[in-house]
This record gives C-alpha cells, structure tokens and sequence, in this order.
C-alpha cells in the first residue's frame, strides 16, 4: 500500500508528508465545490431560458384569443373583419290629418292607398293615459267625394270583417296608451274619384283625402 505525496513511507516516517496531503485534498474540494457551482449556475440558466420560452410561446396564444374575440363580433376575410350591419327601423309614416276622439284619444291617418281594387285606411291612435278605443266596424265607412256613395268595410270570404285589431266579431278594440295602429279594407273607388273622406265612429271625419294609386 502507497501513501500518496510520502514516496510510499509511512506518515510518521514522512514528516511532513501529512500537510502536503491535507493540502492537496483542501485543493481537490475547492476544486470539487467549484465544479458543483458552475454546474448549479448552468443549471439555472437553462431553467430561466425554458421559462422565457415559454413566456414567448404564451404570448401568440394571448393574440390568437384576442383575434377570435374579433372574430366572434364579425366575418373575417382575408385579415379584414367584416361587422354585421343591423338594419335601421324604417321611419315613422307622416300623418296626413289628425283629429280628436273620445276620452280625448287623438286619432290620425296615415295611409289612404289603393292596391289593385281595394283601398286601405290605417290609422294610429294615441293617448296619454290608458284609454281604450272600440269602433264598431259596420260604422267605419268611406265616402266617395265625386259620386257621395258610402263604402262600408269589406268582409273575406268566411264572412270576416277585414279590419283589425279585431275585439269580438264585429268590432275593432285597443288601448291606445301610448299608441296602436287600426286599419281597415274598403272596395277601392273609381280613379275618377282623387278624393275621400273617411269615417270613423265618435271621431271627426277626415275630409277631403287624397287617394295615394
């Protein structure tokens, strides 16, 4: 057996020989402690370059979420994002006359047109508070201004008053807070007649309108 740094004698032969050992073990563990830090710091920085990485991976799912939360509120095509157009209401007819009903319930015309052979009334009532109108229909009527004939509503082929909203059989019924639309079909009157004046029961008449053809 050999002792290393004593030429093969034993300590207490080699003097010395004890310090030179002990010397060159406390250089092999410096060695030893500095090869275990450099691998710990390249250990570490690999263990930072993965989490940048992967930091890097997590950023285009961030914009991909992003572009389909775009997406969803439009078409896209070809990098463009199309927004769905939402068509506007279409607006509110004029009214040609206005005039007063019952229970202060304002009543006005909106259309006197004919299509084919038959004329159309409608008709928009308002009122402040609830208030209900009830117009029998067999007392709505239409007056030809060139011939003075009366025109009554018309019936389909069931025997039904074409009129509406309907309240019952034979009459039309709504509430007129804040408003409601009432409409009723006549015989349309010859093209010789320009005008009309129509007639609803407990309401003004409406003189002397023109007959949109």
């Amino acid at each position: 057996m050999r002792y290393g740094g004593c030429n093969g004698q034993l300590p207490e032969a080699g003097g010395n020989c004890w310090a030179i050992g002990t010397y060159k073990l406390l250089i092999w563990r410096e060695d030893r402690d500095m090869i275990i830090s450099r691998s710990l710091l390249a250990g570490l920085a690999v263990t930072a370059l993965g989490l940048t990485a992967c930091q890097q991976d997590a950023a285009p799912a961030a914009d991909e979420t992003a572009a389909t939360g775009t997406a969803a509120s439009g078409e896209r095509s070809n990098g463009v994002v199309r927004e769905e157009v939402v068509p506007a209401a279409p607006p509110a007819l004029p009214a040609i006359q206005t005039q007063p009903g019952p229970d202060g319930i304002q009543f006005a015309l909106l259309k006197a047109a004919v299509t084919g052979d038959i004329l159309t009334v409608t008709v928009n009532c308002t009122s402040e508070k609830s208030k209900w109108a009830y117009l029998k229909l067999d007392e709505i009527s239409v007056i030809d201004d060139t011939t003075s004939q009366r025109i009554g509503v018309l019936k389909d082929n069931g025997g039904a008053w074409m009129g509406s909203p309907l309240n019952g059989k034979d009459r039309i019924g709504l509430n007129c807070s804040p408003n409601g639309v009432i409409w009723a079909k006549f015989p349309a009157p010859p093209a010789s007649s320009p005008t009309v004046s129509i007639n609803f029961p407990g309401v003004a008449p409406f003189d002397g309108v023109t007959v949109a053809r």
